[in-house]
């Protein structure tokens, strides 16, 4: 592996795997597979990201978007000389958008055990941020202290927009937020499915995607921030992931603005 001229390390924080969808069924409960319309047609157990990433063409670099696997990874870091990665879901970022708690529940724990099966357990340049079931914070909680404590992840992606999902604020969340300090363990907050954000007849793509990521993580830093998640929780680790860092200043812009000609009682 390279390394920098100066000693320093680096640690690739948000790296995508194409997962290998079949083997994910594997992982799931046998009274669950083929019971799904997706599982019928072959295809994944998760939820379509939108309908904004298909029925248009996309230029992408060669190999981007492949399959690799652990070896393949090993290998790309090797080339770019990244000494570690924190390995994040691809199709699971629609996993917000699933409306069946029984179905988000067991398939947070099949990719959850895949992940550590096919890439944690093969070598210690993998990290992971597991998936959890928001749609159950009970069971979310306990599936957050299982890839940490059992599974060695470094925490749980949550993901920016779901399917009658409020925003990550929300009290009916703050269970996760008080496990997450509890486990010093990390969240990352993650875009990826950007229906609902007013540009759903959008086109061409490239503003969609400029747009949603930071969309989501506006709305749901603003949820983080006023409902006081780092002051009720001073011990929560929270990263917002692939908007850039632009967003940010705009909040705090009108955030102060707003919440001095705002003030609620």
């Amino acid at each position: 592996m390279k390394r920098l001229p100066n000693g320093r390390r680096i640690i690739d924080g948000d790296g995508h795997v194409m997962e290998d969808i079949p083997s994910i069924w594997k992982y799931l409960p046998q009274e669950y597979v083929g019971r799904s319309f997706s599982d019928i047609r072959g295809r994944s157990p998760f939820p379509p990201i939108d309908h904004l990433h298909s029925a248009n063409r996309h230029f992408t670099p060669r190999g981007a978007f492949a399959n690799v696997g652990p070896d393949g990874w090993e290998g790309f870091l090797d080339e770019v000389g990244i000494e570690s990665t924190v390995l994040y879901t691809s199709a699971g970022l629609s996993f917000g958008k699933i409306v069946s708690r029984d179905w988000a529940i067991e398939l947070a724990r099949a990719y959850n055990t895949w992940m550590y099966d096919t890439y944690l357990a093969k070598s210690q340049r993998f990290g992971a941020m597991g998936l959890i079931p928001l749609q159950d914070p009970k069971e979310a909680v306990v599936e957050l202290r299982r890839v940490v404590v059992e599974l060695g992840m470094c925490g749980a992606m949550l993901p920016s927009t779901g399917a009658n999902m409020p925003h990550l604020g929300s009290e009916q969340f703050w269970p996760i937020y008080e496990e997450a300090a509890r486990l010093g363990c990390a969240l990352g907050i993650h875009g990826g499915a950007h229906e609902g954000m007013l540009m759903d007849d959008m086109s061409p793509y490239a503003p969609v995607n400029a747009l949603g990521h930071p969309f989501g993580q506006m709305v749901n830093f603003a949820g983080i921030i006023f409902n006081g998640i780092f002051d009720k929780f001073p011990g929560v680790r929270v990263g917002f992931l692939e908007a850039g860092c632009a967003w940010l200043l705009t909040c705090m812009e009108r955030f102060t603005r707003s919440w001095a000609s705002h003030v609620q009682y």
